[in-house]
């Protein structure tokens, strides 16, 4: 059974033995650890994944899914449920830096191409993450992201 949820105190020392594998920076992750979400797998966590609604942007960051346990769609749910969180917490838009340029355009992102936002983008990552500049920054609009199927179209 596959499950997707935010990080609890039980895991805390399965994240910690294994976070090489998890790739958990425990210096930058700690304190975040409210804004983290799960994805396990026959009870093992295989993957996880950070974000923070700022001004109604979802600011998505730390995505990683174990390495035997990719190309399963695991991190599609994770990274669907992290915007459906932040889509109820008032988001309508979601950034995702890296270059992870296939699994951003299966999801529906598009690259940012104009510096001004990337400029804009960075110094929200920066501020929140500490992380430096990205030279690739994906987004998507969470207006309709998640319509309701009908009869008349084919769900994705």
């Amino acid at each position: 059974m596959i499950q997707v949820r935010k990080v609890q105190p039980k895991d805390l020392e399965y994240i910690y033995q294994n976070k090489e594998a998890l790739a958990y920076n425990q210096k930058s992750m700690n304190d975040m650890l409210e804004n983290m979400m799960i994805i396990i797998d026959n009870n093992e966590i295989c993957g996880s994944g950070f974000y923070m609604v700022i001004d109604n942007k979802c600011i998505l960051n730390w995505i990683h899914i174990k390495k035997d346990h990719r190309r399963n769609q695991l991190g599609t749910m994770l990274v669907k449920t992290i915007l459906n969180s932040a889509e109820l917490q008032g988001a309508i838009q979601a950034y995702l830096p890296g270059e992870c340029e296939d699994f951003a355009e299966f999801l529906g992102f598009q690259r940012i191409i104009e510096s001004d936002e990337i400029d804009d983008i960075n110094r929200i990552y920066s501020e929140l993450y500490e992380a430096d500049n990205f030279n690739n920054i994906y987004k998507v609009s969470l207006v309709g992201y998640f319509k309701p199927c009908n009869s008349n179209k084919t769900c994705k």
